[in-house]
Parts: structure tokens; C-alpha cells; sequence
């Protein structure tokens, strides 16, 4: 791909985004300087920079570097493409905000305050809450907020305040989402993840095990299970025990 494509794809996605060229460079930890010169074609990204910009883009790195070949669109235009492939399917968890909360959203995004959460969760539920899809919708009133999972709105309110306050209320209430629904969140993917992360910390418990003779669907469902009998699902190591011991 010409280093001219790279950086238009840059410019486009960071558009979309409604991103600045200011913004985007202190989110990635680069001059705007630098910024503009990609995209005006005058320079390329190192490498070792792909990756946060996909991360900060929401795109993958194959779509930056012009390696896939599957588009859905036939003029070329990527924003649409990137619009029909993000609403293709439903999220597991997606946080939908009115016009009016987008900059307090924006600002909070600088911060880690959704992964403080979700580390809270983890260490008091066992529960990984799923990658969090974030987007303005102009259909929601200017300070209305709604909280889906697979296309089912789960929560809904109205805030009076913005700024910091607002959006930690927003990310409590993803968390709360989660420790209500869990059952209904939870997916074989977000199974996978929590098995490749006991694999990291007790590999002994599950080589062999999962999902070689125990399937992730398996797992889930009897997480499942559990959290609809309002039983906890952190203790991990003892609940594939027993599924072990069934078998």
C-alpha cells in the first residue's frame, strides 16, 4: 500500500471518530506534527506504533496496512464500510450516549477508569466484563445514555451532570450491567479468555482438559447456570473440577 493510503485511511478513521489531529496524537504518545505528516502522505508511522493506532482507530491492523480484500462497499468508501461492519452484528455490551455526553466521554476515555472497573468486577465476582463498544447515538435526547447487550436495551437513564461525574457513573453502571446479567452477557468468547487466563496462572488445571475434553460452550453454559441460581462463578479451579469429575 502507498504510504499516501496509509495515511488517508489515518485521517478517515480519525474523522469518524471525531477526533482531532491534537487528540489522537496524545492518545498515541506522538507529536500532531507527526500526525499531520502521515497524513498528508509526507511520512509513515513505525511500526511499532500499529498497534495502538488499530487499538485507538477501533480498527484492524490488516484494514491499516491494506492487507484484507473482503470489502462490503463498492466505491471505495470506508466510513460506510467501517459503519456496516460495526453494525453487523450485535455487541455483547455496547454503551450508547446522546450528543450531549460526548465530551465527557471523550475525556474519559483518556483515563483508565474502565479497566479500573473491570478489574473490580474480576476480583469481587470472577465476571471479565467484554470489551466495551462506546458510541454516540444523535437519536438518544442530549443527556441520555442506554446500556445493551446484543441489541437488548439492559439499563437506561438521564444525567443532569457531565464531565468526570457523568461518565463514572455510566462505566458503574456497565459494571452493575454486568453483575445483573452476566448470564445473558456471557459468550463463548469471553469464555475463551477467562480459560487462556487460568491456563497463564494454573496451567496444570485445564491443559488437557479445556477445551479438549470440556468445550467452551460447555463452560459457559454451566456458568450459566450458576449465575442464574445466583451462585458465584469465581472459584474457577473447583467448578472445572467438578464438571471434570461428571464427564
Amino acid at each position: 500500500m502507498e504510504m499516501e493510503n496509509i495515511g488517508e485511511l489515518i485521517c478517515q478513521y480519525r474523522q469518524d471518530r471525531k477526533m482531532t489531529q491534537e487528540e489522537f496524537a496524545s492518545r498515541l504518545g506522538v507529536t500532531p506534527q507527526a500526525v499531520s505528516k502521515w497524513e498528508r502522505g509526507n511520512g509513515l508511522p513505525d511500526i511499532a506504533l500499529v498497534k495502538g493506532i488499530c487499538q485507538i482507530l477501533d480498527i484492524n491492523a490488516n484494514v491499516l496496512l491494506g492487507i484484507a480484500d473482503d470489502k462490503v462497499v463498492e466505491n471505495g468508501n470506508m466510513i460506510m464500510e467501517r459503519e456496516i461492519r460495526n453494525n453487523l452484528f450485535s455487541e455483547p455490551l455496547m454503551l450508547e450516549f446522546g450528543e450531549g455526553l460526548l465530551t465527557c466521554v471523550k475525556d474519559g476515555l483518556k483515563t483508565d477508569y474502565v479497566n479500573q472497573t473491570r478489574k473490580k468486577l474480576a476480583e469481587e465476582t470472577g465476571m471479565l466484563i467484554p470489551m466495551l463498544r462506546i458510541k454516540d447515538n444523535l437519536e438518544l435526547a442530549k443527556k441520555d445514555y442506554r446500556i445493551l447487550s446484543y441489541g437488548h436495551v439492559l439499563y437506561e437513564d438521564s444525567l443532569a451532570q457531565d464531565g468526570e461525574d457523568a461518565y463514572h457513573k455510566m462505566i458503574d453502571n456497565v459494571s452493575y450491567v454486568c453483575r445483573t446479567h452476566y448470564a445473558d452477557i456471557l459468550n463463548k468468547h469471553v469464555v475463551k479468555v477467562m480459560m487462556d487466563i487460568l491456563r497463564e496462572t494454573f496451567p496444570g488445571a485445564i491443559e488437557g482438559l479445556v477445551p479438549e475434553k470440556i468445550s467452551y460452550l460447555q463452560v459457559q453454559r454451566k456458568l450459566q447456570e450458576l449465575l442464574r441460581q445466583g451462585k458465584p462463578i469465581k472459584d474457577m479451579l473447583h467448578i472445572l473440577e467438578e464438571m471434570e469429575e461428571s464427564l
